[in-house]
């Protein structure tokens, strides 16, 4: 009798026991069935992938059997005989034969047909795995088209996470394949030292940082910026403090970086002004103090023939009101009545000669020698060979030869109106 018990291969492999076997015999007898099993006859279940065939037989060769219950095997195919007793309830498994790959641990491929579990690939193969390498897949996996068995190198591997630490064998691979091997799910901005597509290695430490991100914000002072305003009021040197700075205050947003619960970091994302800031304000004076003069001569009367205007107020023989002082040096010179100026003006004493990239053309002074002698109101118009040497800074038109004589050569305070 042969029986067809459709199923699967991993399902449980029922076995018929002696006393369900005497039941059945008295079941048969009393039901007076001509067709009574022969007292030696015992039930084997054949599994072929899927499919589980139980025959009851009286043969002892499994082949005959298998061949009873019509199943047919190629040439390469397999019985496995691990759980087949001859003469009593029992198994036998069929194995197919597969095309499939393997791999050695120095990546040569050999391609093979075998029938049996990853076990007899090895064993056909004469390979042997030795105590620092792995099989890439299960020794008791039973072989299919396609598959690929691998021998790898095998490392100690420790991982670091949430506290605990895993002590891993596994095969080459890379850091992610050891967390996943130690059942470690990474959250979106978690990081792992090293990372991720790291090579496994001998004794490499793997460790997984847990990693969170949140707000806090700040109140924070916004320091007061100096400002300086130049003040020809003050002489230079001088300066007084106008307007008081004082610091304003904003609110900061950061983001906070938490690894592992504590707080590695802080980025500053956004701000907002709750009191802007009050600059401090400094006047620093511009205003050049002069070198002393002595008593001045003549009573003060000025050399220059040229009228100051009104607005020109002089005490001590000096401007109230100036832009600038320069401290220089003056030599005298004279021409013939009628002489006209490198500015085109008829030469007068008043209209001096200067340097006209340090003295503009008709820019308006007022002159004073350090030992009193009052030039007056002048006006830049010509250009003087002692002024284009350097040596002297102005040089200043007299009426005679002996006037320049007199003067020759003096340190002089020229005050730029």
């Amino acid at each position: 009798m042969i029986t067809e018990l459709r199923g699967y291969a991993k399902a449980i492999r029922p076995k018929l026991t002696r006393l369900s076997a005497v039941v059945l015999v008295l079941a048969l007898l009393f039901a007076g069935t001509a067709f009574a099993a022969a007292p030696d006859a015992y039930a084997v279940d054949i599994y072929d992938g899927p499919q589980i065939t139980r025959v009851e037989t009286s043969k002892t060769d499994p082949y005959e059997i298998v061949k009873q219950a019509a199943i047919s095997l190629s040439e390469d195919d397999k019985l496995a005989l691990a759980d087949f007793v001859p003469g009593e309830d029992c198994t036998i498994t069929v194995y197919r034969a597969a095309e499939v790959a393997f791999e050695n641990a120095d990546g040569n491929i050999v391609y093979t047909v075998c029938a049996g579990t990853v076990s007899d690939l090895l064993a056909e193969l004469s390979v042997t795995v030795g105590a620092d390498q792995l099989v890439s897949v299960p020794t008791d996996t039973v072989l299919q088209d396609g598959m690929t068995v691998k021998l790898t190198n095998a490392y100690h591997v420790r991982v670091l996470a949430d506290g605990n630490t895993m002590n891993l064998f596994i095969g080459e691979g890379t850091v992610a394949d050891a967390l996943k091997e130690a059942n470690v799910t990474l959250g979106a901005d978690d990081e792992v030292s090293p990372a991720l597509d790291s090579p496994l290695y001998e004794n490499l430490s793997v460790t997984v940082y847990r990693v969170t991100y949140a707000e806090h914000t700040e109140e924070k002072a916004i320091p007061f910026a100096k400002q300086t305003v130049k003040s020809s009021a003050m002489y230079k040197g001088e300066s007084e403090v106008t307007q008081a700075g004082v610091n304003g205050k904003k609110r900061v947003t950061y983001r906070d970086k938490i690894v592992d619960g504590v707080r590695q970091s802080s980025e500053a994302i956004s701000e907002t002004v709750l009191t802007e800031a009050v600059p401090q304000i400094t006047d620093v004076g511009t205003r050049q103090k002069a070198v002393a003069v002595a008593s001045l001569r003549n009573n003060g009367k000025p050399i220059s023939e040229l009228t100051p205007p009104d607005s020109l107020k002089i005490e001590n023989g000096a401007p109230t009101q100036y832009s600038k002082i320069i401290n220089g040096k003056a030599a005298a010179y004279t021409a013939s009545p009628g002489a006209k100026t490198a500015s085109g003006r008829t030469v007068k004493p008043g209209y001096i000669a200067v340097n006209p990239a340090q003295i503009p053309y008709g820019t308006k002074m007022w002159i004073v020698s350090t030992d009193g002698i009052v030039y007056g109101y002048a006006i830049a118009a010509d250009t003087g060979g002692f002024v284009k040497r350097g040596k002297f800074t102005v040089d200043l038109f007299m009426n005679s030869e002996s006037q320049c004589n007199r003067w020759g050569s003096r340190d002089v305070v020229i005050y730029v109106l």
